[in-house]
């Protein structure tokens, strides 16, 4: 998500979304299983 302004001033924000490769899920994963035994959890 990031904001933009058009032509005529208007503002507001976009979102651009793609389907993630297997290996970046994977390294969400890793990522989130690090923070998650960071917080004890």
């Amino acid at each position: 998500v990031y904001p933009f302004e058009s032509c005529d001033g208007t503002k507001g924000y976009l979102s651009c979304r793609r389907k993630p490769s297997r290996e970046e899920i994977a390294d969400a994963e890793a990522l989130y299983a690090q923070w998650n035994k960071e917080e004890g959890r």
